[in-house]
């Protein structure tokens, strides 16, 4: 959901153009900029092949289609309905949570009020965590969605997705509220960059000490949107608060170590890094998983919980190929040194 338009009638919210219902009779109206003019496009109960969506895609600049506000909640349903029809497959089902996260992840990210949002964004959650927990493929695809750019709206649903499976690992559990506050807190774990200027968290350059200064405030940002809603976990609050404490004590806010991490944080950091990583950003390429976990083996001992990361690496079973100090930080990989051995 993007920036809202007004219509001669209606207060109109931009969706993605991917997240619209194909091949089924819509439930909500949709419309589209034609010559910057905003024209009624379908109605409900009208259908809108995959091929024309195709189309749509490729014929928009900025992939947007419209629906009007009052009908925002229609749109979401219908993006949960197609996530649990099992005649779907897997790919279809990944792309129609990965939207509806999209549409929750904008909301947390804008809305003055993010106390209803969070409630929502739970729903999400739960959803993420028995998608991934059913589909082995799930995961795979879900976040192949994701693996040609970078930006906070998509890293905070793969880390999300990243902290549930690691979680349900390390922990060896199917209990499905920790998964739930671990996806939660991952989702949420950069929230504090609503206070933080775009063009800083996107600045391709070293940040100057005053800006890594500012940047290293969005975890207590972030906290201060979080403490006071009741429908947020404690955990989840707490990795919001730390997911940048080191092990060994060197990282920030406080420089918390060892046991004094919440471990949920102490999953998370992990996540956060890998899929910065991972991703393409503007100052770096996407490193495969593989070059991904020897970048991170560089960072031990003193980055991440050793046992967790152990058991995160055991898939990959890599050597360390560059040194990188503890202080490297997925919030702004640019100005970290990396050292190949």
């Amino acid at each position: 959901m993007l920036a809202p338009k007004k219509n001669d009638k209606a207060i109109l919210i931009g969706i993605r153009t991917n997240s619209v219902l194909q091949d089924r009779p819509l439930p909500y109206d949709l419309f589209l900029q034609v010559g910057g003019q905003v024209v009624h496009f379908r109605k409900p109960g009208d259908v809108v092949t995959g091929d024309r969506v195709k189309q749509l895609c490729t014929q928009s600049s900025e992939g947007l289609l419209f629906i009007p506000a009052e009908q925002k909640s229609l749109h979401l349903q219908s993006l949960r309905d197609q996530l649990k029809d099992p005649d779907l497959k897997t790919e279809d089902r990944s792309r129609m949570l990965k939207e509806s996260a999209f549409v929750h992840v904008h909301d947390l990210f804008t809305s003055k009020d993010i106390q209803p949002v969070v409630t929502e964004a739970r729903s999400l959650v739960e959803d993420m965590v028995s998608f991934v927990s059913t589909d082995v493929a799930a995961v795979a695809s879900l976040l192949n969605l994701s693996r040609h750019d970078y930006y906070t709206y998509n890293h905070s649903v793969d880390v999300a997705v990243y902290s549930i499976v690691l979680a349900k690992r390390v922990y060896g559990t199917d209990d499905k509220k920790l998964l739930i506050t671990a996806g939660l807190g991952g989702l949420l774990h950069d929230i504090g960059k609503r206070d933080i200027d775009l063009g800083l968290i996107n600045k391709a350059s070293s940040l100057t000490s005053s800006e890594w200064e500012m940047m290293r405030k969005h975890p207590e940002f972030g906290h201060a949107y979080v403490k006071q809603v009741d429908t947020i976990p404690n955990d989840s609050k707490m990795v919001v608060l730390q997911h940048h404490e080191n092990f060994d004590g060197t990282g920030y806010p406080f420089g918390l170590s060892g046991e004094g991490i919440s471990r949920l944080a102490r999953v998370v950091t992990i996540a956060d890094v890998f899929d910065a990583l991972t991703t393409k950003r503007s100052y770096h390429h996407a490193s495969s998983p593989l070059e991904a976990i020897s970048i991170m083996k560089g960072m031990q001992p003193g980055k991440f919980d050793p046992s967790i990361f152990n058991s995160f690496d055991r898939k990959f079973q890599t050597s360390p190929k560059v040194e990188i100090p503890t202080s490297f930080d997925p919030c702004c990989a640019a100005n970290s040194r990396v050292k190949k051995k």
